[in-house]
């Protein structure tokens, strides 16, 4: 008898969704647009260590522009990848979290690269974590869309955080000499860099380290120097498992 009322209601449940797909007819299209995309982090677990990649937005790269080489064999490469320039490029940066410290490898660009970028702190957020949590950043570069998200107003976005960064760069990018020697195409790359450090600088959060050599456990610079004077990228590794951030070491 159980059985038997088991098989009937099946029944009744069948034809009660085939009558209300019917009565509800073909969709419409009528729900609003939502018109934002997701967060914009990644995830993954390195050994012991978590990482969170975060998005700060794209922009618009003029590659046949940015590399040494003639536009024309810049615009054939990119045509046998399907693309042309500008190259819609990626800024992001990497929360690492080793379980005792927090540490971000890059701030993105903040306000110096207009509105398609700057979207870092708010990635951030998404994916649980507030600025005030991070214990130190490391900086591949002082390029402006690798420090821009240091400030926001003038102030540190990051109020607990030490930021670390190679002394060639410091020494290169926060001297008012080298700025005034350099043409005017360079001098926004010095302007932005002092912009978005004199702030640690002033509350004594900016300390330098000195090419390859680690600066916590599990976490070492690897001297790539080139892109700037001082480019550096960063060696991760928990429990056997490594990771490599390049910067712009290559696009």
């Amino acid at each position: 008898m159980l059985l038997a009322t088991f098989k009937q209601m099946a029944r009744m449940a069948a034809l009660v969704t085939v009558a209300g797909l019917v009565a509800a007819g073909p969709a419409t299209a009528a729900a609003p647009m939502v018109k934002t995309p997701a967060p914009g982090f990644y995830r993954m677990m390195l050994g012991d260590f978590e990482v969170t990649a975060l998005n700060d937005g794209t922009f618009a790269m003029p590659a046949d522009k940015l590399l040494q080489q003639p536009a024309e064999k810049t615009a054939r490469a990119l045509e046998h990848s399907f693309l042309k320039s500008p190259v819609e490029a990626s800024v992001n940066g990497f929360l690492i979290n080793t379980g005792s410290k927090l540490v971000l490898v890059d701030a993105g660009a903040g306000s110096f690269f207009g509105p398609t970028l700057g979207k870092l702190v708010a990635n951030l957020k998404a994916s649980g974590y507030e600025p005030a949590q991070v214990d130190e950043i490391y900086i591949t570069h002082m390029h402006a869309d690798h420090v821009g998200g240091l400030v926001a107003n003038g102030e540190r976005v990051f109020p607990n955080a030490v930021v670390r960064v190679d002394r060639r760069d410091a020494d290169y990018w926060l001297s008012e000499a080298n700025m005034d020697r350099a043409p005017a195409s360079m001098k926004d790359f010095f302007k932005g860099a002092m912009a978005s450090l004199k702030p640690y600088q002033a509350a004594d959060k900016l300390k330098t380290f000195d090419g390859s050599g680690e600066l916590m456990a599990g976490v070492k610079a690897l001297a790539s120097h080139g892109h700037t004077p001082g480019h550096t990228s960063y060696v991760v590794e928990s429990n056997g498992k490594k990771l490599v951030l390049l910067g712009d070491l290559i696009h």
